[in-house]
């Protein structure tokens, strides 16, 4: 009975972060743009766990930075609830009912199962106890395991694992089911259709894309959800031109890397698609500035991590450009079925594809979306020559390629399908203003 309060009480801490410190509410006169409540519950949830990241490099005690955040956001829903008429009616919904629920049925399967797979267990877990004991980022250099990997996910598993009323570490990790099906209920509220459409559109897309193995310790699921963020923010920027929006994308691009290494490169292909897009944009100079922001932020994570941690970016392998036809052979035998088995595995790309494949067909659409869906292609490009990029330098590195196409190329295409799930969620919304014939 004491694990299921414990449940409660952390999913309660989990809602209390989307609830400030912007109020939900509609109003006509909003300052953002934001037409759905998820896009303030998600705007609230990344300013919180933001500072909860910061708070990883300096010595202030997470259960004082806890109840600081406890005491704050309860006062400022109180405040709301007293200014803004039926304030939590905007919780009220069948969408966020079902929200709930999901989030209860994953929690409690993964308190049923709260094994750490490999990974999790050898790498990442002991970054967790870092933290969960109040060491800091200056402290990476003395856990066990791989050092030089990133902390963002770690320092949120910690933060809920060390604030939970039981202490147990699979509490820390119901964050990872939270942000990942916000994520997907928040891209799925760009269905301008009934509510029951748009359940039946995020049930079908967490069984395409779930996996819970990968809530066993692993980061993906992170990943996977940034960049869904990243993208129903970048379409609002392609649609609005709004400021804030371009810098709600930064703020998603730039945690990245503080992730997983594998962030680095998935900011640097982001970027570099804006470059090859920039003629589409109106404001030329704020997309420069976006990119050339980034990129100083990039170098100033590998700066920190070069003077404070034993960083090695390439995880023990050598970048090796060559060319030898025998190698090429036994890459090309290796990288192509493996990319096939993960197609079925995570088989949300089988509608990506589709999706993709049938652009041609969408002459009705907006050219708001027709501009959106163009960038997605140079970015499906430029992401799947990153992997076989990536997978054909190992194979030229010394270490047995299969074995990590085996165990590694299905959690990065898992991660990558993150930006390209929006393209099915305005294919079902539009599917109306599509000459299918």
């Amino acid at each position: 009975m004491i694990e299921i309060i414990n449940t409660f009480f952390i999913f309660f801490i989990l809602l209390l972060l989307i609830t400030f410190p912007f109020p939900i509410k509609n109003s006509e006169n909003n300052t953002f743009y934001f037409k759905d409540n998820y896009d303030k519950y998600s705007l609230n949830f990344l300013l919180n766990i933001t500072l909860i990241f910061l708070v990883s490099f300096s010595d202030l005690s997470f259960k004082n930075y806890f109840y600081a955040i406890v005491i704050i956001g309860v006062l400022l829903n109180l405040y709301y609830f007293r200014k803004f008429k039926n304030y939590f009616s905007y919780f009220k919904n069948i969408q966020f009912i079902f929200f709930i629920i999901i989030n209860f049925i994953i929690f409690l399967f993964l308190a049923e199962n709260p094994i750490l797979a490999w990974d999790g267990l050898e790498n990442w877990f002991f970054k967790a106890q870092l933290f969960f004991l109040d060491y800091n980022f200056f402290d990476l250099n003395d856990v066990k395991g791989l050092n030089y990997y990133p902390h963002f996910g770690t320092v949120l598993w910690a933060f809920f694992w060390k604030n939970s009323l039981l202490a147990n570490e699979y509490v820390g990790r119901f964050f990872y089911v939270f942000i990942y099906l916000l994520s997907i209920f928040s891209v799925c509220e760009l269905i301008k259709k009934k509510p029951i459409t748009k359940i039946v559109t995020i049930s079908l897309i967490i069984l395409l894309c779930f996996d819970d193995f990968l809530f066993r310790g692993y980061q993906e699921i992170l990943l996977l959800s940034f960049l869904i963020f990243l993208s129903k923010h970048f379409y609002y920027y392609i649609k609005h031109q709004k400021n804030v929006t371009l810098l709600i994308c930064f703020i998603y691009l730039n945690l990245l890397p503080w992730i997983k290494h594998e962030g680095y490169l998935f900011s640097i292909v982001f970027t570099i698609s804006l470059i090859f897009f920039i003629n589409n944009f109106n404001e030329k100079k704020k997309i420069l500035t976006f990119i050339i922001f980034t990129w100083i932020l990039i170098y100033l994570k590998n700066f920190l991590f070069q003077k404070y941690i034993d960083l090695n970016m390439t995880h023990g392998a050598d970048i090796n450009l060559l060319f030898d036809i025998e190698i090429v052979k036994e890459f090309l035998t290796l990288i192509f079925p493996g990319i096939i088995v993960v197609l079925f595995k995570y088989k949300i790309w089988i509608f990506v594809f589709f999706v993709f494949l049938m652009s041609k067909k969408f002459t009705k659409l907006s050219n708001n979306q027709k501009s959106f869906f163009k960038f997605l292609k140079i970015n499906l490009f430029l992401y799947f020559t990153l992997v076989i990029g990536i997978y054909y330098n190992l194979a030229f590195s010394g270490i047995e390629l299969s074995w990590w196409i085996d165990n590694s190329l299905d959690r990065v295409l898992f991660s990558i399908s993150g930006l390209f799930i929006i393209s099915l969620v305005l294919t079902l919304d539009n599917l109306k203003n599509y000459n299918l014939k």
